[in-house]
């Protein structure tokens, strides 16, 4: 299976989560997985991917299927519950993520014993200074916190402007497309400042990225609009 297949599946499979946590339990549902989203992506963005489109192939990071969900996530939380809940979820969730890094940095300072020894390297590599992931939460948290505000911001006032169920997909696109330039932009060179990948490929990983947000946005528009119309299964305070 290729790797665009596996991405096609696993934005379908993402986006479905996100409506099953939403029917099952609400706005809370939706946080909770705002929070896994955001844990998971900031993991998977270390690993770089090939897609093949057949006449060309495009080069990106890992995880830009789970940044794209909490995109539709918050946009949700925008069109459902409004401005405050949808901001409300990005400080709670960057908080959650941070505590999660510090938790996890914590456990890189304990000596392991021989018998773990590649759970511990795991760790180290992930969690220590020196790794990657901890570099990349420090800079794709901060680009996260500038993004998403934009996003939530944007998505608010096109909403003012025209609120009808009809051009959900303008609010959703709209305020996305915008974002996700910017956070593409701001984490990519955030990214190469501190070592993960080279100034060499800033500019070709930043085109990339951006056709494969791009991409997933436009799958996850049929889900907000199926979404918007469902009715959590418990009632809501």
């Amino acid at each position: 299976m290729s790797n665009l297949s596996i991405f096609f599946v696993f934005a379908l499979i993402n986006f479905a989560l996100i409506s099953l946590a939403f029917r099952l339990f609400g706005k809370r549902g939706i946080l909770g997985y705002i929070i896994l989203s955001v844990i998971a992506a900031n993991l998977q963005v270390n690993k770089g991917v090939l897609f093949n489109f057949g006449l060309f192939e495009l080069e990106a990071t890992l995880g830009n299927v789970m940044f794209a969900g909490i995109f539709l996530a918050t946009d949700l939380l925008n069109e459902k519950y409004g401005y405050k809940e949808a901001r409300k979820a990005v400080n709670i969730s960057i908080f959650a993520n941070l505590s999660f890094i510090l938790i996890m940095f914590i456990s890189t300072l304990f000596k392991g014993l021989d018998y773990s020894s590649n759970f511990n390297s795991a760790l180290e590599l992930f969690f220590s200074v020196n790794g990657g992931t901890f570099k990349a939460v420090l800079v794709g948290n901060l680009v996260y916190f500038i993004s998403q505000s934009l996003d939530v911001f944007v998505y608010s006032k096109i909403k003012e402007w025209n609120s009808s169920h009809k051009t959900l997909w303008i609010r959703n696109n709209g305020s996305t497309f915008i974002s996700q330039l910017v956070d593409t932009l701001l984490v990519t060179f955030g990214f190469a400042l501190v070592g993960i990948f080279p100034f060499s490929i800033v500019g070709s990983v930043i085109i990339t990225t951006l056709v494969i947000k791009y991409i997933a946005a436009i799958i996850d528009t049929p889900f907000l609009y199926i979404m918007s119309r469902i009715r959590p299964r418990h009632k809501e305070e």
